[in-house]
């Protein structure tokens, strides 16, 4: 039962936790949040942008430049099976059984691609 690194990842793994309790959300409050650095939640959330698991916009807010992050459908998706494959763990129980059990319909794996370039981040 393999674990995809770009969830499972703790920087990322808090971003994508704390954006599914609450999405959209700025930059600052995320960094709060998940009390990283700028560089590390930078570098995170441009990884997950790239892979479509959020959406970053970019703004002027009262004459400031202000960064939100929001998760995609996607994210939620890819966050929620990692989740169902942690509760099998657990269980001691294959991910499709879990899901089985759950009756939940069976997820098709994320798609994860990379950008071919990667934005300079300000906030």
């Amino acid at each position: 039962m393999p674990f995809e690194s770009l969830i499972s990842s703790p920087g990322r793994l808090q971003i994508l936790t704390s954006l599914a309790e609450q999405t959209p959300q700025d930059f600052v409050e995320l960094r709060r949040r998940t009390q990283m650095t700028d560089g590390n939640l930078s570098t995170h959330a441009r990884r997950l942008a790239s892979a479509g698991l959020v959406n970053v916009r970019k703004a002027i807010r009262d004459a400031r430049p202000v960064t939100t992050l929001e998760l995609t459908s996607t994210g939620r998706g890819a966050l929620e099976q990692h989740v169902h494959r942690l509760l099998a763990a657990l269980q001691g129980t294959s991910f499709s059984a879990l899901e089985e059990s759950r009756q939940l319909p069976m997820s098709e794996e994320p798609v994860f691609t990379t950008a071919d370039s990667e934005d300079d981040w300000v906030d």
